[in-house]
């Protein structure tokens, strides 16, 4: 039986809703560039059964089908082990979607190829397992980017750049197959270009359980990222998600790099938004920490680099077999992350 044939367990949207209300809302983002059938179906299975609420993809076609594998290994695997996997969670799956020229939409592309020397600096900078060294030269595996643009601020001799790989809209129909939640990202788009997207694709929108728009805090000084977020949040009938994102797609190598996305969480606080606040953008280990010492209310919060960097060399070196027998160790290892 192939995965187009099998039905991806349904989630519970009543429970998703009380983890935003209590504040143990966790998703995990395998990245909106990131169109690696491999990593996307292997984090969708660890963070499955270490219980994440949302699991976040991108809005290409193929990859849904390895996130719901992935899901479906993850039931399996925790119905013939209940009492080692008690965590199991059949997660939403996410798709963000571009309203414009948004950063989390883009990937590394190498030019002026004569300038490069091997150096080396890109590989020892990338975060995602899409630059590698091979018989001492770089490879670089497009479909495992997602555009953090590490490897660019490492290159010295102007070879790397990022290029948009946006959602797009063909024949003016606006399908990204199957989900059971949207993320809008707002990039730099001004209210009326997000109201102009949600109408040219109000059809696809209502389909989504779940909503969540994904605003960029370094964009805004504190009044403009409250206008802004109120302004997003009246387009809108029912009750959605903002993801305050801070220093996106840097992993939360640094202690202090989830403090962005706290503080602007706490701009929104203060003003009394009318949504569920979940932070992204460096968050780490630390975050949960930061958010009880800042004494923030917030709904949740969501993974990204961080989560996909501290299981990467599992997902990336283990075959199938070797994956499986370790699979305990690695959920142990992602399991301290979600339930922080």
């Amino acid at each position: 039986m192939t995965i187009n044939k099998i039905k991806k367990p349904a989630f519970s949207l009543k429970k998703v809703i009380k983890a935003l209300e209590t504040g143990s809302f966790r998703k995990i983002i395998c990245g909106a560039s990131n169109t690696s059938e491999k990593q996307v179906e292997r984090l969708a299975m660890i963070y499955s059964l270490c219980g994440a609420d949302v699991i976040d993809i991108s809005p290409k076609k193929g990859i849904y089908n390895a996130a719901v594998q992935g899901i479906i290994k993850a039931k399996e695997t925790a119905g013939k082990n209940p009492d080692t996997y008690t965590g199991f969670n059949v997660p939403a799956i996410m798709k963000s979607i571009n309203v414009g020229d948004d950063k989390h939409f883009r990937k590394a592309n190498f030019n002026n190829m004569d300038r490069c020397i091997q150096c080396l600096e890109c590989v020892k900078e990338c975060r995602s397992g899409a630059l590698t060294e091979v018989d001492g030269k770089k490879a670089f595996a497009e479909e495992k980017c997602y555009g953090c643009a590490s490897c660019v601020e490492a290159c010295q001799h102007n070879v790397v750049t990022t290029i948009a790989n946006p959602f797009r809209q063909e024949d003016g129909k606006s399908d990204i197959g199957k989900f059971d939640a949207i993320e809008i990202h707002t990039g730099n788009s001004s209210i009326e270009e997000v109201k102009t997207f949600l109408e040219f694709n109000k059809i696809m929108i209502r389909r989504a359980a779940l909503i969540s728009v994904s605003v960029d805090s370094t964009r805004f000084n504190s009044k403009e990222l409250a206008e802004y977020v109120n302004s997003a949040i009246k387009l809108f009938d029912e009750k959605i998600i903002i993801q305050i994102d801070g220093i996106s797609m840097r992993g939360g190598t640094k202690n202090s790099s989830t403090l962005q996305t706290v503080a602007a969480a706490a701009i929104l606080q203060e003003a009394g938004v009318d949504a569920y606040i979940q932070l992204s953008g460096g968050t780490n280990h630390l975050t949960g920490e930061f958010v009880k010492l800042s004494g923030l209310n917030i709904s949740g919060v969501a993974y990204g680099t961080f989560a996909k960097k501290i299981v990467l060399s599992y997902i990336e070196d283990y075959e199938e077999k070797e994956f499986m027998a370790n699979l305990h160790k690695i959920t142990a290892v992602a399991e301290n992350l979600i339930k922080n």
